[in-house]
């Protein structure tokens, strides 16, 4: 007798949302161009392939979780304060791509 069902289970993950969202190009394109803004050339040449990455990634949670390494990256050229502030400066531009707890999160003073 089998425990979990294969219909509750595929119901299960589907509540669950493991599938990535994938976003069209031109709701993404203003995001990228607001991320490699705030990445600066300086920023571009300090870490290539995070410039690489913010280009062609398709999808807008890659996207916002990118911002952990733009911080980084930011932090070593204009220090940290600097570095938090441009990239919080970002959140407007991922409005309605990312669940509202996502944003939410990153207004806390940590």
């Amino acid at each position: 007798m089998r425990w979990i069902k294969p219909s509750l289970r595929h119901s299960i993950s589907a509540l669950l949302g493991n599938e990535v969202r994938k976003h069209s190009p031109e709701s993404l394109e203003p995001v990228r161009q607001a991320m490699l803004s705030a990445l600066g050339e300086e920023g571009a040449k300090a870490n290539p392939r995070l410039k690489h990455r913010l280009m062609y990634v398709h999808d807008a949670h890659a996207l916002w979780f990118a911002r952990a390494e733009m911080v980084a990256v930011l932090s070593r050229l204009h220090g940290e304060a600097k570095a938090v502030d441009l990239v919080r400066g970002l959140s407007p531009v991922f409005q309605g791509l990312i669940p509202k707890s996502l944003m939410e999160s990153s207004r806390l003073v940590r």
